[in-house]
């Protein structure tokens, strides 16, 4: 296996895992909310700091070294660089400091290759210190306001960890078609 960063990649660091342990903490709370016995019980708000220190348990604190030693107990071998194909069942690696290694497939080379945030043509996005699904699930502050653009499972996780962690209570949740923004404002609805 070749890999450049962390093995694991988005789900188990940027996404899936991190997202869904800041979301948990408040749907906890809306859930004892909701039982008659139990509701006069809840009357706090979600622990931000706690909420984070959680994530970063789920995320392993972004060590790989238990995915590794899974890795390597199946029976496979990790190389730490950036691959392309270079040939039939052949991958060449450009290894730290630049040096480069070929490696040759028995049978097939797979190529996964993860994915990266599309952040859509808006004039002065860029200027706004726009968030990726990277900083919305490594973020160590609950921000005062979040627009999502998009539908996509990171940002809605995200919208709605944000608004148990206090953040305020109106988003703007949309989409972005041929044609331009489109979507509603207004506040949120449980």
């Amino acid at each position: 296996m070749v890999e450049r960063e962390i093995v694991g990649g988005e789900c188990s660091y940027w996404a899936c895992m991190p997202s869904k342990a800041l979301l948990r903490p408040g749907e906890v709370l809306a859930e004892a909310r909701r039982v008659p016995a139990a509701a006069p019980a809840v009357t706090g708000t979600v622990d931000a700091a706690a909420a984070f220190k959680s994530r970063d348990a789920f995320a392993s604190d972004w060590d790989d070294k238990h995915q590794v030693a899974w890795l390597e107990g199946a029976g496979a071998d990790l190389v730490r660089g950036v691959g392309r194909l270079a040939g039939e069942r052949r991958v060449e690696v450009e290894l730290a400091g630049g040096s480069r290694r070929t490696l040759e497939a028995a049978r097939a080379v797979v190529l996964a290759t993860g994915s990266r945030a599309a952040f859509p043509p808006v004039d002065g996005l860029d200027a706004v210190g726009a968030w990726d699904n990277r900083d919305i699930t490594t973020v160590h502050r609950v921000p005062e306001r979040l627009l999502v653009l998009g539908g996509g499972a990171v940002g809605v996780d995200g919208r709605g960890a944000a608004l148990d962690g206090g953040a305020a209570q109106r988003v703007h949740a949309g989409h972005l078609p041929r044609g331009g923004v489109q979507g509603r404002t207004g506040p949120l609805e449980r």
